[in-house]
C-alpha cells in the first residue's frame, strides 16, 4: 500500500520531524553537557573564591601528627571548625571533609574524622595540587538528575556513588614559607615532603572536600533550559505558523491555477468537439427537419404520417438545442453587457420558449415590483431561465408549478428564487449538481446546469441550488441592481439606437 502525501502534507511533517530531532537534541544536550558544564563553572568560582583564604587561615601545623591526648585531639578538631565556619553553608555543603595524605582530619560529621584515605583517583589529583569539580555518577547523568529531583532531602553518604557533586579545593603553602617548619613537624612523610618539593614550588598537605547536594543546581539549570526552550520553542512555533501559512496560501493559489488550466483544457477539448459537432450534424439537421416539416404540413391532421414527422421535427429540435448548449458552455457569443435589463420580461420570454410544448406547467411569480431592472446580458438571462425552467418542466413531467420570486437582501442585490414542486435533487448531488456531465435524466448530457453557472459567472453573478424546506428544487440567483432611473436597451428611442 503506497501512501502519497500532499504539499502541506509533507511540510507538516518535516516540520513536526524537526521539532522533535530538536527536542531530543535538547534533551541530550542539556543532560549530557549542562549539568557538567554549569557545576564545573560553579566549582571553579568557588575554588577561586575560597582557595586564597583558606590557605591564609590554615596552618601546616594542621596536617602534622597529632596530640596523643583526647583532649587536645578535640581541641584541634574544634579549631579547625572554626576556621572552616563562615565559609560553606551545611545546608548548601552538607558533606564537608578536610583530607590529609593518610585519612579524614576533620570533617562535619564526626563520624568520619580518622577514616583512611581511599584509593581515590579524583584525591589523588587534589594531592598534587590540581583543583575540580567531578560529577560522579556510576550511571547516566539522566539518572543523576533524576536522582538529584527525587531525592530532595537525602542526605548523602560518603559511600554514595550517586547524586552528589564533589567539590576538591587542595590546601596549598608555598615552600619557602614553611622550608622553617620542618625541624618542628612531628610527621617524617610531611617533612618529606616538604624537603622534596621544588623550589618556588607549592606544598599540598591536603585536600578540602565538598559533597553538594544538587537539587539548587539543577532547578537553576532546569529553569535556565526551559526558559531558552520556551524562547525557541515560541520562536519555531510563529515561524511555523508563518511559513505554513505563506505555503498553504501558495498551495491554494497553485491548486486553484492547476483547477482553472484543468477547466481550460477541458473546455478547449469540449470546444474542438463542439465545434465539430455544429460542423457535421447541424446541416444535416436542418435538412432533416425542413424535409419533416414539408412532410407534416402536406399530410392530413391526425395522420400518421402527420404525427410521425412531428415526432422528427421534436427529436431533431433536442439535438440542435443540445449542439447549441455546447457551443454556449465552451463559445459563448455575446460578452456580457452593462445595459440594464427587464427581469420580468426576461422571466416570460424564457416561459414562452421553454413551457410552450407544457400547457399543463404553471408559472407563478411574486416580483418586486420596484426592483425590477438588473446587471444581465439580456439574451443570456432569457437563456440561464430558460434552461432553469427545462430543468424543472422535466422534473416535474410537464405538470406541476414553477415559482419565480425576488426580494433585495442585505447587501442590497437582488435574490431570485425559482423553485418548482418536483421530486427535488438528492442533498448529495447539490454540490456537483453545476458541473458539466452531470445528469440523472435519462435521455440527458448533464450541460444545462453547467451553461447557466457559466453565464451567471460571465456577469458577476451567482447561482446555489438549495433544498427547499418542502419539497422540490430550489435555485438562488443574486444578482446586482440597476441604478434608479436606468433604462433598458429596449426603451430606447430608435435615434438613439442609430447613433449608438
Amino acid at each position: 500500500m503506497t501512501f502519497r502525501f500532499n504539499l502541506i502534507q509533507r511540510f507538516v511533517f518535516l516540520n513536526l520531524a524537526w521539532l522533535i530531532g530538536m527536542g531530543l537534541y535538547f534533551g541530550y544536550w542539556f543532560s549530557d553537557e549542562m549539568i557538567d558544564t554549569v557545576s564545573r563553572l560553579q566549582s571553579t568560582e568557588l575554588f577561586g573564591s575560597l582557595h586564597p583564604e583558606l590557605n591564609q587561615r590554615f596552618s601546616l601545623a594542621y596536617f602534622d601528627s597529632g596530640p596523643d591526648e583526647q583532649a587536645a585531639k578535640n581541641e584541634r578538631i574544634q579549631m579547625i571548625s572554626d576556621q572552616l565556619s563562615g565559609s560553606m553553608s551545611p545546608s548548601e555543603y552538607p558533606l564537608q571533609i578536610l583530607w590529609d595524605r593518610k585519612g579524614v582530619l576533620w570533617s562535619n560529621r564526626r563520624d568520619l574524622i580518622g577514616k583512611p584515605i581511599p584509593e581515590d583517583p579524583l584525591l589523588k589529583e587534589g594531592m598534587a595540587g590540581y583543583g575540580r569539580a567531578h560529577l560522579e555518577s556510576g550511571m547516566s547523568k539522566i539518572l543523576w538528575m533524576w536522582n538529584a529531583l527525587a531525592h530532595e532531602d537525602r542526605i548523602i553518604n560518603e559511600t554514595s556513588s550517586t547524586s552528589y557533586l564533589r567539590i576538591l579545593i587542595p590546601i596549598s603553602f608555598p615552600k619557602e614559607q614553611v622550608v622553617q617548619s620542618v625541624s618542628l613537624l612531628r610527621d617524617p612523610d610531611l617533612a618529606r615532603l616538604v624537603e622534596s618539593t621544588p623550589v618556588n614550588g607549592n606544598v599540598t598537605p591536603g585536600v578540602l572536600e565538598l559533597r553538594k547536594n544538587p537539587q539548587e543546581l539543577l532547578k537553576h539549570a532546569v529553569g535556565a533550559v526551559r526558559a531558552v526552550w520556551k524562547r525557541v520553542l515560541v520562536v519555531t512555533m510563529l515561524t511555523f505558523i508563518a511559513l505554513f501559512s505563506l505555503f498553504k496560501s501558495a498551495f491554494n493559489t497553485i491548486e486553484g491555477q492547476s483547477r482553472q488550466l484543468r477547466e481550460q483544457e477541458r473546455l478547449s477539448n469540449l470546444g474542438k468537439m463542439a465545434s465539430y459537432l455544429a460542423h457535421e450534424i447541424r446541416n444535416p439537421l436542418f435538412i432533416i427537419r425542413g424535409s419533416a416539416q414539408t412532410l407534416e404540413e402536406s399530410a392530413d391532421e391526425g395522420s400518421v404520417m402527420r404525427t410521425l414527422s412531428r415526432y422528427i421535427i421534436d427529436e431533431v429540435d433536442r439535438l440542435n438545442n443540445m449542439v447549441q448548449d455546447l457551443l454556449g458552455l465552451v463559445k459563448p457569443r455575446l460578452a456580457p453587457s452593462r445595459d440594464p435589463t427587464s427581469l420580468a420580461r426576461a422571466i416570460q420570454e424564457s416561459a414562452d420558449r421553454s413551457l410552450r410544448q407544457a400547457p399543463k406547467m404553471q408559472l407563478a411569480t411574486q416580483l418586486d415590483p420596484v426592483n425590477d431592472l438588473i446587471w444581465f446580458n439580456k439574451d443570456q438571462l432569457i437563456q440561464v431561465f430558460t434552461n432553469l425552467f427545462r430543468n424543472a418542466r422535466d422534473a416535474c413531467r410537464g405538470t406541476g408549478t414553477i415559482l419565480v420570486d425576488s426580494r433585495v437582501d442585505s447587501e442590497g442585490n437582488l435574490q431570485i428564487r425559482i423553485t418548482d414542486d418536483g421530486p427535488g435533487i438528492p442533498e448529495a448531488d447539490l454540490p456537483v449538481i453545476f458541473e458539466p456531465f452531470f445528469s440523472k435524466k435519462e435521455n440527458g448530457i448533464g450541460l444545462g446546469l453547467a451553461i447557466v453557472k457559466h453565464l451567471v459567472t460571465r456577469n458577476n453573478a451567482t447561482i446555489d441550488a438549495v433544498k427547499p424546506p418542502l419539497t422540490g428544487a430550489c435555485f438562488i440567483l443574486n444578482v446586482r441592481l440597476a441604478p434608479e432611473g436606468a433604462a433598458t436597451s429596449e426603451d430606447a428611442s430608435p435615434e438613439e439606437g442609430d447613433s449608438a
